[in-house]
């Protein structure tokens, strides 16, 4: 009998690009230029450059594909590596549903994707059935697990960081052209190379970003060892010491939904547009946040007091210990601590890039509001978190006036989508900066119909000409 290794990786080489249906071939698209965006916005960070400098002193080997924002080439191995932790650094890439999992399949399936198919100089209907099938295998490898944010918050391991290299090892495979038994042992070399841990959040660590980048190149190594004839465990899903049984422990996976209705419960639509620069579980918060905001406009000094009513576990994992959560020290203490979240968008309005900065997380208006932000168990949203994610907001004003607010779920989610003009502003604002506005718009007309490309060199030289 096959192993789920070998049925998956069967399942992945038979699907046709004839066989992805227009509306997930336009969801890929949006995805790319999403994820293009989100990286460029994040080449001046501290851990970029730090990363950045690191390979530089090692060698960047042969000028195979773009570093985005860098001005430059380096390997396959190196571009990807750099594209993924850039792409993981800002808090602003896609996700899967929080209704499904809590994983980021776009940011280990689009860098490999772009990065091998700009070495190969693969067509563009080829890198989208890549990143598609990216997606699929990540997605539907997360769904394994019932409980969606159990790998992060109940065993310690970051989803996107473990989950990872399989869509990656996915994405270089199709782009290889690699068969379903060479597949089905990248497979297996990636689940010897999955890694990641959510201790970053013990003191704002840059570990989260690497570690994403090297799940997006570890999976490219898995692949590009299968195809040479490298062997990995086929029993890396189901088997005793296998990826599940190691990383969830028995009993708390069922590895039925992974192949079922393959090819036509499609994942890309389950997919979400971030519009705010922090962890995704904040985003149903910050959208509260940004309701009450709308509503009366409050100055800071107007603000009197804020409760979040929300889970019990999301108040432990970002709101606690609440005095510290209200003054980060840096950038990620900044994208991960929900009282902040919450002050900065009552303050600005906004929650992208600069809003996690120092410019504001050292601001007095800000951090005054912040540390009038509490928090307190919801237990009829904490019953079901964060398959369901609504957040209640209290705003007490120095007037006397109260206002109340509720959001079933984050803006993002199906009921309160990231239209496709609000994602196309959200690439505008963040590369235009870098790019200008006319090769901006060249990088949206060339991703939009991407399909179309012979390769691509056109608008991988858009992002190569970005140097800052």
């Amino acid at each position: 009998m096959s192993t789920l290794a070998e049925r998956l990786a069967a399942a992945a080489v038979g699907t046709r690009w004839a066989d992805i249906p227009a509306e997930v071939v336009a969801k890929a698209k949006l995805c790319t230029l999403d994820q293009l965006g989100v990286v460029l916005a994040a080449w001046p960070e501290a851990s970029t450059q730090a990363l950045w400098a690191h390979v530089q002193e090692m060698g960047v080997g042969e000028p195979q594909a773009t570093v985005i924002g860098s001005g430059r080439r380096a390997s396959v191995a190196h571009a990807t590596l750099l594209n993924a932790a850039m792409g993981h650094s800002l808090e602003l890439e896609d996700h899967h549903s929080h209704s499904r999992s809590l994983n980021h399949p776009g940011v280990c399936s689009i860098p490999p994707a772009l990065a091998m198919g700009e070495w190969r100089r693969a067509a563009g209907r080829d890198v989208l059935r890549a990143i598609v099938l990216g997606y699929e295998v990540g997605s539907r490898l997360s769904r394994a697990i019932p409980y969606p944010g159990f790998f992060n918050f109940e065993r310690g391991f970051h989803e996107t960081s473990v989950l990872g290299p399989f869509s990656a090892a996915t994405v270089t495979a199709a782009l290889d052209g690699l068969d379903a038994g060479r597949l089905a042992h990248a497979f297996g070399l990636a689940g010897s190379l999955a890694a990641g841990s959510t201790e970053f959040k013990a003191n704002g660590a840059f570990s989260k970003r690497l570690q994403v980048g090297a799940a997006a190149e570890r999976g490219v190594l898995a692949a590009r060892l299968a195809a040479r004839g490298f062997t990995g465990p086929l029993t890396v899903f189901e088997g005793k010491h296998g990826f599940f049984n190691a990383y969830a422990l028995e009993g708390n996976y069922d590895l039925g939904p992974v192949l079922a209705r393959w090819g036509i419960d499609w994942e890309l639509p389950h997919i979400q547009f971030k519009p705010f620069g922090c962890a995704g579980v904040l985003h149903s918060a910050v959208t509260a946040a940004s309701l009450a905001y709308e509503r009366c406009r409050p100055a800071p000094e107007a603000i009197a007091g804020v409760t979040v009513h929300t889970s019990r576990k999301l108040i432990e994992e970002y709101a606690e210990p609440l005095a510290a959560r209200r003054r980060p020290r840096h950038s990620v203490e900044a994208q991960f601590s929900l009282p902040y979240s919450v002050a900065v968008m009552l303050v600005t309005g906004r929650a992208l890039v600069e809003e996690f900065t120092p410019r504001w997380f050292e601001d007095p208006a800000v951090l005054g509001v912040a540390a009038k932000v509490d928090v307190a168990v919801d237990p009829e949203i904490d019953r079901d978190w964060p398959k369901k994610d609504p957040t209640r907001l209290t705003l007490r004003l120095v007037d006397g006036r109260v206002v109340e607010v509720r959001t079933e779920q984050a803006k993002g989610e199906a009921a309160m989508p990231v239209t496709e003009a609000e994602v196309l502003e959200k690439f505008r604002r963040l590369v235009e900066p870098a790019l200008g506005r006319e090769a901006a718009q060249r990088a949206v007309d060339l991703v939009l119909r991407l399909e179309t490309l012979a390769d691509l060199s056109d608008l991988m030289a858009l992002f190569r000409g970005a140097a800052r």
